[in-house]
């Protein structure tokens, strides 16, 4: 899933379209086979390749509420930022404005840029698959590399 372009070089561009992709796969997964998920991070390492990023959350509780998970994950990120190229940081959100649930997705690049990513969706009401919106993107302000 193409995003949408900002100022970046063709290597950085890639590493965001692909980080995109996969958190967005990944997302869909966790719902094809749940109601909801928790926030979970992947990396472009400096060597380009994709990897999943463990989380410590042993501080925050039994049942840490989503915000404190990303909050967490996201300082958890700025410590090894020295060593990886690009974040996302995916979390099950609500857009209230159109009435339903999204998956969000925050990535940052080392080479300064920063996208808020939407893919609203609707759960089945009696079995069959979750239904999904149309991508909505917006560039922001990093949070990793400030």
């Amino acid at each position: 899933m193409p995003s949408p372009r900002v100022v970046l070089s063709a290597s950085a561009q890639s590493d965001v379209d692909r980080i995109l992709d996969a958190a967005i796969r990944a997302a869909q997964q966790h719902l094809a086979e749940s109601s909801e998920f928790d926030p979970f991070a992947l990396v472009a390492g400096l060597d380009g390749r994709l990897l999943a990023a463990d989380v410590d959350n042993s501080g925050l509780g039994r049942h840490p509420e989503s915000d404190l998970i990303a909050d967490a994950t996201t300082i958890q990120l700025r410590a090894i930022a020295s060593t990886i190229r690009c974040a996302a940081l995916t979390v099950n959100t609500r857009l209230s404005e159109l009435k339903t649930d999204a998956v969000e997705v925050r990535i940052d690049h080392r080479e300064g840029a920063g996208l808020l990513v939407f893919l609203p969706y609707k759960r089945p009401r009696f079995g069959g698959a979750v239904e999904y919106g149309d991508l909505r993107a917006y560039p922001t302000v990093p949070t990793i590399w400030r």
